[in-house]
């Protein structure tokens, strides 16, 4: 590389550290007068974030961060019906349907409807 190239380059990147110590700094100064969006940035593990984090992208982390939450609360109803009927896990509904082919989210009003087109059962029911 020819040292026209390398500065170039390191000029660059000092910018773009530049910029980012510049927002960082903004950050600081804002959850400093803001305790409850420092506790909100602690909570964002950005491990899970792609790309900047920009309205589009705080939005695609939000909707994807949501979609797990309803997933898992389905599942976590699913076991805690199970164990509330004491039966073992692959049981099926009352209606002869599994488990899984119940709703992956619960409804609005905390149901778990079944997904097979021809099956009118509109919760999971173990009894």
């Amino acid at each position: 590389m020819s040292d026209s190239t390398l500065h170039a380059t390191y000029a660059g990147v000092s910018r773009s550290a530049a910029e980012q110590a510049a927002a960082l700094q903004l950050l600081l100064a804002r959850t400093a007068a803001d305790p409850g969006l420092a506790l909100a940035l602690a909570q964002i593990d950005t491990t899970e974030i792609k790309g900047p984090l920009d309205t589009a992208g705080l939005r695609a982390s939000l909707a994807e961060a949501e979609a797990e939450r309803d997933m898992n609360a389905a599942l976590a109803e699913r076991h805690h019906r199970r164990a509330l009927a004491g039966v073992a896990l692959g049981t099926s509904c009352a209606c002869g349907h599994s488990a899984a082919t119940h709703g992956p989210r619960l409804t609005e009003d905390a149901r778990l409807p079944c997904r097979h087109d021809d099956c009118g059962c509109d919760d999971l029911d173990f009894s």
